[in-house]
């Protein structure tokens, strides 16, 4: 909520000083700080905040691992490969 009162400040300030043209600097500054807000949230939360929009689009984690619940073998894929099972929990 404050990056947007601090967004439209900086906007009504390069309106007041520049007129009408000072809404492209100001929309530029808007983005960058939603961009820059993104960055730090999904760092915070642990999904790397590089650069781009990877977490967005999948290039996150390496995938989903599965734990079976018979045998406890860790795995990727459908059924467990020591045991055979199909009962399997996900392991994040």
């Amino acid at each position: 909520m404050a990056w947007i009162m601090v967004s439209l400040a900086i906007s009504l300030a390069l309106t007041w000083f520049l007129g009408w043209y000072g809404i492209i600097p100001a929309i530029a500054i808007f983005i960058g700080i939603s961009y820059y807000m993104r960055k730090r949230a999904m760092a915070r939360m642990g999904m790397g905040g590089g650069g781009g929009f990877g977490g967005m689009l999948g290039g996150g984690s390496g995938g989903i691992n599965y734990v079976c619940i018979a045998c406890g073998h860790r795995f990727k894929g459908g059924a467990c490969p020591r045991c055979g099972s199909k009962m399997r929990r996900v392991d994040f």
